[in-house]
């Protein structure tokens, strides 16, 4: 359930969605430089005869190596792939991961065969055997997807909370209903993660930034359907539980303890009390859950002026917590005093007829 904001939560959730804002940026803007180290990458040649080292930049360059041993790393999903060789002209094995956890190179070779790798760069960027290729993590081929896919994730959720900021310094008050609160700030969070998750999944798709663009753009329409529809069923079933017309009084048939906190400026208002005894004479507040410890009776001047939903900002924020969904609140005077009493919507009747029962026998 929503709860009051604190008075430092619109500049933290703007400065954090700031920060999303320009991490995303810096992640969008090396995603040309990836695309051009693919683009080199995919056109380089294979190196010409006699060229030495494995450092050379323009060309591919094929070192035979063998299988030292395999590696696997359980993790969740499917977990990830070492090969370690000596490559030809070194003692020292080189461990490196493969791009695709149980690719064909993996699976079919054994420690002690041999294979092929590719260096481009100073780095190994594929590995072969027996007319088999298979990536290492090295390669840049596809390598500009994650940070495209990690800044389109990061961008609505940094605007949503740049967004949840401004709503809450400019748009909020107190006494704001639950209803509302979900509708102009749980949607469009809910919508901002779908897209988010869309997003990072679109950046697999396509050729190119426009297709991955296009493919998150396609996110939209089905993100605002789903969280539009989520938010009006919690809309629906909050402004069900704001309806208490349907809360009349209904004389308790003997004793019993209800869950119940009672609010106000009144010595029978104990903190930690959460339970009240009725059918027993006046309604007392008391933390035993036998009703027995700690009596506190609520005074005969205490009356009845109506029943309510609970109201952001206005109730306290273990209601929400206690009652949920199922909360309501029975608005008392006892004198000039203001009293609260909250309880499970099933509980209210009987509260209520114990209330109106003693004030009838006190008239």
């Amino acid at each position: 359930m929503p709860r009051e904001p604190r008075t430092w939560q619109p500049a933290v959730s703007a400065a954090l969605g700031l920060i999303l804002v320009l991490v995303s940026a810096r992640l969008f803007t090396t995603v040309p430089d990836r695309q051009a180290e693919e683009r080199a990458y995919t056109a380089a040649s294979a190196c010409p005869a006699g060229t030495s080292g494995t450092r050379a930049d323009d060309c591919l360059m094929a070192v035979p190596a063998r299988v030292e041993r395999k590696e696997h790393e359980a993790t969740r999903g499917r977990g990830k792939d070492w090969l370690h060789v000596v490559v030809s002209g070194s003692d020292t094995a080189r461990r490196i991961r493969m791009d695709d956890a149980g690719g064909p190179v993996y699976r079919s070779v054994e420690p002690g065969d041999r294979v092929t790798v590719t260096y481009w760069r100073g780095e190994i960027r594929g590995v072969g055997a027996d007319g088999l290729t298979q990536a290492t993590r090295a390669t840049p081929v596809d390598g500009w997807r994650t940070p495209m896919g990690i800044g389109l994730a990061l961008l609505p959720m940094g605007l949503m909370f740049l967004w949840n900021g401004w709503w809450l310094r400019y748009r909020h008050r107190p006494g704001t209903s639950p209803a509302r609160y979900v509708w102009s700030v749980s949607a469009a969070w809910v919508a901002a993660v779908l897209l988010g998750a869309w997003a990072f999944f679109a950046s697999g798709t396509g050729s190119g930034v426009p297709d991955v663009l296009l493919a998150a753009v396609y996110g939209v329409l089905p993100a605002a359907v789903l969280s539009g529809l989520l938010m009006w069923a919690m809309r629906r079933r909050l402004r069900r539980a704001n309806d208490t017309g349907d809360v009349v009084p209904v004389p308790p048939a003997g004793r019993r303890v209800v869950p119940a906190s009672v609010r106000g400026n009144v010595p029978y208002a104990v903190d930690g009390y959460g339970l009240l005894v009725v059918g027993d004479g006046r309604p007392s507040a008391t933390p035993d859950p036998g009703g027995r410890v700690g009596l506190r009776e609520l005074a005969g001047t205490l009356t009845v002026a109506g029943v309510r939903g609970f109201r952001i900002g206005e109730d306290p924020e273990q209601w929400f917590q206690a009652y949920k969904w199922n909360g309501v609140a029975i608005e008392c005077r006892d004198g000039d005093e203001t009293v609260l009493i909250a309880a499970k919507r099933r509980d209210a009747p009987v509260i209520l007829g114990a209330l109106n029962a003693t004030a009838g026998a006190r008239a």
